[in-house]
C-alpha cells in the first residue's frame, strides 16, 4: 500500500458553506444555513493510503444532510458542541462514537457552534487489523448508524490524535509534506487507536429510543422530499400530515423534539436554502422571480423579506454580487 499522504484545508465564510458539498470524501452534502449571522466554516482532511480522517467545524446553527461513503465504514464523533448536535434525529453524548455502515443517509442538526470527526476506512482494512490486533472483528450493523459509548477521556485521546495528524500535516505542507514514511507510522496509529476505543466501548443501551428516532428520522426526510421535490412546493401542512400518515399536532411535536423547530419553519429554510444556493449559481439572465417562482414562492415580494429575515440581505443583492464575480 502507497502511505503518501494527501492533505487539505478550506475555510469557507459568508455564504460559501452552503456549497461546501465534499465535507466527507466521496459524498455530497447538503448545507443549510439558519441565521443571518456571518458564517465561517473550516474543513480538513487528510488521506493516507486507504483511510481518510476529516474534521469540521461551524461556528453557527446549521443543518447538514446526505449520505455517508457507499464502500466504507465511517466512525465519528463530537469532538465540540455535542451538547447542542443531533445526528439523525438523536441527542448525543459527551463521551459517545457513532458507526455509520456504508451508504447509510445522515441528518446533522446543529443549534449552536460544533465540530465534527470522521475516520473513513474500508471494511476489509478494518477488520483485517482488528483481527490482527486482537484476534477478532469488531461487530458492524449493516442497516442503520448506531452509537458505542466510550470510556472516560477516550473522546480526548481521539481528538488529540486526530489534532496531531492534522497539525502536522498543515505543518508539512510547505516544505513537501508528510513523507511516506511518516505516513505509514501515522496510518497505523490512527487506525489501531480507533480500533482500541470501538473495542473498549460499549453499546448504548435504548433499542426502543432508537427505533422511534429511526422512523421520525425517515418521516422528516420523507414530507421534504414531499415538499421539496415535488411539483407543488408550497403544499399546505394539513396535506403533508395527511399524507404521512400523522395528524397535524403529532408531526409538530415530532419535529419539535427531532429538529428542535415546526415543520413549517424546517420545510422554509430547505425552500430558502434552495433558493439561496440558485442565486449564488444563477446564469446571466437568471431572475429572482424565476427562482423564487421555482422554490414556490409566488409573491417575489414576500419572498424577499423571508429571504433577507434568514441570510440579511436581498435576493437581488446575493444575484448582483454573483453577477459581478
Amino acid at each position: 500500500m502507497m502511505y503518501q499522504p494527501m492533505y487539505m484545508r478550506h475555510l469557507y465564510s459568508g455564504f460559501e458553506p452552503c456549497q461546501a458539498f465534499d465535507v466527507v470524501y466521496g459524498t455530497t452534502f447538503e448545507h443549510r444555513l439558519l441565521s443571518a449571522k456571518q458564517a465561517t466554516m473550516a474543513h480538513q482532511r487528510l488521506v493516507i493510503g486507504d483511510i481518510r480522517l476529516e474534521t469540521g467545524g461551524y461556528n453557527f446553527p446549521v443543518v447538514a444532510q446526505g449520505c455517508m461513503p457507499k464502500k466504507e465504514v465511517c466512525i465519528g464523533f463530537m469532538a465540540e458542541g455535542e451538547q447542542v448536535t443531533r445526528c439523525n434525529t438523536m441527542a448525543l453524548e459527551s463521551n459517545e462514537i457513532q458507526i455509520y455502515p456504508p451508504g447509510v443517509e445522515l441528518l446533522y442538526h446543529a443549534s449552536g457552534p460544533s465540530r465534527w470527526v470522521n475516520f473513513v476506512v474500508p471494511e476489509e482494512s478494518l477488520q483485517a487489523f482488528a483481527t490482527a490486533r486482537v484476534g477478532r472483528p469488531i461487530h458492524l450493523s449493516r442497516h442503520a448508524a448506531y452509537s458505542m459509548r466510550l470510556r472516560n477521556g477516550a473522546r480526548h485521546a481521539l481528538t488529540r490524535i486526530t489534532d496531531d495528524a492534522l497539525g502536522l500535516a498543515h505543518r508539512l505542507e510547505p516544505v513537501g509534506g508528510i513523507s511516506s514514511e511518516l505516513g505509514a507510522e501515522i496510518y497505523h496509529s490512527l487506525l489501531g487507536s480507533y480500533v482500541d476505543q470501538i473495542f473498549d466501548s460499549t453499546p448504548l443501551n435504548q433499542p426502543e429510543k432508537s427505533a422511534t428516532e429511526i422512523r421520525h428520522h425517515q418521516l422528516i426526510t420523507a414530507c421534504e422530499r414531499l415538499v421539496v421535490s415535488g411539483e407543488d412546493t408550497d403544499i399546505a401542512l394539513a396535506e403533508i400530515a395527511k399524507r404521512s400518515g400523522y395528524s397535524l399536532r403529532s408531526l409538530e411535536l415530532i419535529f419539535r423534539r427531532s429538529v428542535g423547530m415546526t415543520p413549517g419553519r424546517w420545510f422554509m429554510t430547505a425552500r430558502l436554502n434552495g433558493a439561496l444556493r440558485d442565486l449564488l449559481n444563477c446564469e446571466q439572465d437568471g431572475t429572482v422571480s424565476e427562482v423564487a417562482m421555482k422554490w414556490g414562492f409566488r409573491h417575489v415580494s414576500r419572498f424577499s423579506q423571508y429571504y433577507r429575515n434568514a441570510f440579511g440581505e436581498l435576493p437581488s443583492e446575493t444575484l448582483k454580487r454573483t453577477r459581478q464575480q
